[in-house]
């Protein structure tokens, strides 16, 4: 049987770090801050929508009200910016189209809004288990219950079930519901960083992929 394969969204199968920095940047000069440079916005993606804008408004002492209407400024900005520039990564359509096993999307991004980018893309077309948002459940990734929810969809077990990503809560998350997984080397966190969570490989290109479930299953 085919292991399930379960993608993170953004620097895995998609390169949304353009849209999401023209968003990130608005929000920080309507509130007469400094814009980040590309780096330094790419250092923040992946932990999701309030890791991100926490890390961001450290230093402000924003009350909770403050924080959500913060988190609803950024979200209306980036709907109006998030399908501009973000693309599909090289191969990654070939291989979905290919692939004869079970394949879901576990991302930090809040459900809609990555539904909406997976449409505009054309990943809809292929068959996927699920797609969880940050929001879907009662917790997102490092939590293990995305993937252990994922994982009873799809009838699996944690010894055939691999977890892709380029970030460092797809890597904890991996390890809490014992599943293997991959990490994306081309992604937004440093593969020194993510190598010491341990990952089975690393992914250069989709091409390969393939013929590294080959040596890891």
């Amino acid at each position: 049987m085919n292991p399930l394969l379960v993608f993170d969204l953004d620097g895995t199968l998609i390169d949304s770090a353009p849209d999401i920095i023209v968003a990130v940047n608005r929000t920080l000069k309507n509130h007469g801050k400094q814009t980040l440079s590309d780096k330094e916005v790419i250092a923040h993606i992946g932990e999701g929508l309030k890791k991100l804008l926490a890390d961001l408004f450290i230093n402000d002492n924003l009350s909770p009200a403050q924080i959500i209407n913060l988190e609803a400024e950024f979200l209306k900005i980036y709907e109006e910016e998030m399908l501009n520039k973000t693309q599909i990564y090289p191969e990654v359509e070939n291989f979905l189209g290919s692939y004869a096993g079970p394949i879901a999307i576990i991302t930090n991004k809040n459900e809609i809004p990555a539904k909406l980018i997976i449409q505009h893309l054309g990943l809809h077309r292929f068959p996927w288990v699920n797609v969880f948002g940050a929001d879907t459940l009662a917790e997102r990734k490092p939590s293990p219950l995305p993937l252990n929810t994922m994982m009873k969809l799809a009838g699996h077990q944690p010894h055939n079930t691999v977890m892709i990503g380029d970030g460092i809560p797809d890597m904890v998350s991996a390890q809490r519901a014992g599943v293997k997984s991959l990490a994306i080397e081309f992604g937004y966190t440093a593969p020194d960083i993510l190598m010491k969570y341990e990952p089975k490989a690393f992914l250069k290109n989709y091409s390969d992929l393939s013929y590294i479930l080959k040596q890891i299953i």
